[in-house]
């Protein structure tokens, strides 16, 4: 009885022995499936690199799907170079030039088309912002608005003489654009009163449109508002505080409601002690209105129709004298 329970122990520890084996083995499988080796396509993301010249920093390659990150800069760019994340100072590795410079290439070049976007912004907010609240805009080009501190400085002592009765608020800036004698559009500045600033910038488009030829028009204070040099220069211009030459009468200039165009081919011709006195000097030939010569104006022409349909007269009609460059308008 003895030895057959022994026997039965040998058999139990037998079958103990080979479960144990069969165990072993079967987890030494399990382990080697988890232990797989990655395959080739995984351990090129992993493994394959490059060396950025640079910092030797490792630089992934660019044959993973994933984007690159946000914050990483081409390193076509060298660190003292601006590019997207210039001098942040993150310490971040680059990506390859060659895979990675097209991503950024076109996120540099949206940033730059953004950046002149937002500098063409910046600029039309700027006009905008110097834009006088005020502004009467006609047509493009042709506009008036209050005088400005900037004005005011440029006028005072030479058209707005200390003396000057007129208020600064009865006065306008106007700015025309016409066609000078060469044929090139220029634009002109203007200063008169309030009460014919729309009849100007109607009449001066009119003009620009038909390509009436002016030579200039700029304030009379670049010629140090004097009448002679201005009219000797032919320059087209309004106000300019004075007197009517040879009187104590402020002129309609004075006012601001009269306007003389191109003047050295329009003389304004006195008798003075009945003796013909002709002005600007070197104007003469100008004075015989049946002469066929350029810019001159003449009754029932463009300029002469456009100033009399606007309720102006014509220094080219008056009886004592003739003003052929003069244009003025009465006010109630």
């Amino acid at each position: 009885m003895r030895k057959k329970r022994i026997g039965i122990v040998l058999i139990i520890s037998a079958l103990f022995l080979i479960v144990s084996l069969i165990f072993a083995k079967s987890s030494s499988y399990i382990i080697s499936d988890k232990a797989e080796p990655i395959s080739e396509a995984d351990a090129a993301v992993y493994t394959s690199s490059d060396t950025d010249s640079d910092s030797g920093e490792v630089v992934q390659d660019t044959s993973s799907s994933s984007p690159p990150d946000s914050d990483r800069r081409d390193d076509s760019f060298s660190s003292d170079k601006a590019g997207p994340d210039a001098g942040n100072g993150s310490g971040e590795t680059g990506q390859d030039a060659g895979s990675a410079s097209g991503y950024n290439e076109d996120e540099n070049s949206s940033r730059e088309d953004g950046g002149e976007a937002e500098t063409e912004q910046n600029m039309r907010e700027g006009d905008l912002a110097m834009e006088h609240p005020d502004r009467i805009t006609y047509q493009t080009g042709f506009y008036y608005e209050p005088l400005t501190e900037e004005i005011k400085q440029r006028i005072y002592g030479l058209s707005y003489k200390e003396d000057c009765s007129v208020p600064y608020e009865e006065l306008r800036y106007v700015v025309v654009r016409f066609v000078n004698f060469d044929g090139e559009t220029e634009d002109g500045e203007i200063i008169c009163n309030k009460a014919i600033a729309q009849d100007l910038v109607e009449i001066f488009y009119a003009l620009f449109e038909q390509d009436y030829p002016i030579e200039k028009i700029k304030l009379i204070d670049e010629f140090e508002a004097d009448d002679d040099l201005s009219c000797a220069a032919n320059n087209t211009s309004c106000f300019n505080y004075r007197v009517i030459a040879g009187s104590k009468t402020l002129s309609r200039h004075a006012l601001g409601m009269a306007i003389d165009i191109n003047p050295f081919y329009n003389p304004y011709i006195t008798y003075p002690n009945g003796k013909e006195r002709i002005s600007p000097a070197g104007s003469e030939p100008y004075a015989d209105r049946d002469a066929d010569l350029p810019y001159m104006i003449k009754k029932g022409d463009l300029c002469y129709n456009l100033f009399i349909e606007h309720g102006f007269t014509w220094g080219g009609e008056w009886k004592s004298v003739k003003d052929y460059q003069h244009f003025q308008k009465e006010t109630d």
